[in-house]
């Protein structure tokens, strides 16, 4: 029996070691399936990081280049809106010059701009027509007041068969408006 007792205990001593074996196995394996799992898990992360600052940075210059649009645009229309004012302002100094300086304008348009036969188209203010048929050139080159009406405050419309020559207050600062927002418009970009 003794011998039959050895027997069994050196079964158990080789059962007990080879359990402490696969055991250690075991664990080894565990160990370097967790390291592998991390690696992967680094390296799935590290890629969504990239992948999340890339879009990041991309929303961002997008953002950028929509605010400095919105920055471009409200300075735009903030100078057009001082552009109206200025010109606004210039209409209306325009109104208020003198009936001489008024009367030397006319004078001066006339003499300058219009042809023999020539119509006029004028402002329906009270005293237009009568201040106008008081100019020497009026006579001279035969000019007739059109009985057509535009909305002009000041300033004379010359037209014939082939042309329209605008010599109004608005004509005039309109056009002005026209060549200085070219400036402006070289200016901004």
């Amino acid at each position: 029996m003794e011998k039959e007792k050895k027997f069994v205990s050196k079964i158990i001593n080789d059962a007990k070691i080879k359990k402490e074996q696969i055991k250690d196995e075991a664990k080894l394996e565990a160990e370097n399936f967790l390291k592998e799992q991390e690696k992967q898990e680094k390296a799935f992360f590290n890629e969504e990081k990239k992948a999340l600052k890339k879009e990041f940075e991309k929303t961002l210059e997008n953002e950028k280049s929509t605010s400095y649009l919105e920055q471009g645009k409200i300075v735009l229309e903030a100078k057009h809106e001082i552009l109206d004012d200025i010109f606004d302002l210039a209409l209306q100094k325009m109104k208020k010059i003198s009936a001489k300086d008024y009367q030397t304008f006319l004078q001066n348009v006339l003499t300058q701009n219009a042809e023999t036969n020539d119509g006029l188209i004028i402002s329906s203010k009270k005293g237009e027509e009568e201040r106008i048929k008081k100019l020497a050139v009026f006579k001279k080159k035969k000019l007739k007041i059109l009985k057509q009406s535009k909305d002009i405050s000041g300033g004379v419309i010359i037209v014939s068969d082939i042309y329209e020559k605008d010599f109004s207050f608005e004509g005039l600062i309109e056009e002005r408006a026209q060549t200085m927002s070219h400036t402006v418009a070289k200016e901004l970009f």
